[in-house]
């Protein structure tokens, strides 16, 4: 959604909220990262999803500055065997943190993956899940956020340089080939019973794809 009104924000918040699932806003990136990093307890495991967001706010670095384990498959060098033995992890976390591809109006998260690792755990293993959402992840429904799923995924092949059809013509063909990346999707429409505190943070900026 393009520039979602204050009503729409004040309406995701509440809707998270009657799904169980605490909610926060904060008008700048910069915000949200303090509030984030107080989230984390102490000597914390930290299990990082897949995210361009994160990354870019620095709270992996300042995490790991704190002296905390961040488990984060996307650290240069690794092996595939090496970040698939990371993804495992995850679930084990004590902390799991991660964004969204598409956050609807009454509240629900939908989400993409092609291992699962950061879907998995944001349904059952940490005892707690922060997600991190710029404005720009806001959408009306359901119908609306697997249509973002579908517009974003190319953007994400892209970056990766993934030899998928898509990152061609930014288009999603539905392919079929090895590489492709869009494998798992879910929709988390009330707090999983496997999660004990799950805080979505949502960030009034444009934050990732």
């Amino acid at each position: 959604m393009k520039d979602p009104s204050p009503g729409a924000i004040a309406e995701v918040l509440a809707r998270l909220e009657e799904n169980e699932m605490a909610a926060l806003y904060f008008p700048t990136a910069a915000e949200a990262r303090e509030e984030i990093l107080r989230q984390v307890p102490p000597q914390a495991r930290v299990g990082a999803g897949g995210s361009v967001t994160l990354r870019k706010m620095g709270l992996l670095e300042a995490l790991e500055k704190r002296g905390h384990e961040v488990y984060d498959h996307w650290k240069p060098g690794l092996s595939p065997e090496e970040r698939l033995e990371v993804g495992r992890k995850h679930p084990r976390c004590d902390v799991f943190l991660t964004s969204t591809n598409a956050l609807t109006l009454d509240g629900k998260l939908i989400n993409v993956d092609a291992t699962g690792n950061r879907v998995a755990s944001m349904i059952m293993g940490p005892q707690k899940v922060l997600v991190v959402a710029g404005a720009n992840k806001i959408v009306k429904n359901l119908n609306q956020g697997l249509a973002r799923l579908r517009k974003i995924s190319p953007l994400n092949c892209r970056r990766r340089k993934d030899p998928t059809p898509c990152v061609r013509d930014l288009t999603c063909h539905d392919c079929r080939t090895p590489a492709r990346i869009c494998r798992v999707t879910t929709i988390i429409e009330k707090k999983p019973w496997g999660i004990r505190d799950f805080l979505v943070v949502l960030v009034g900026e444009d934050l990732g794809y």
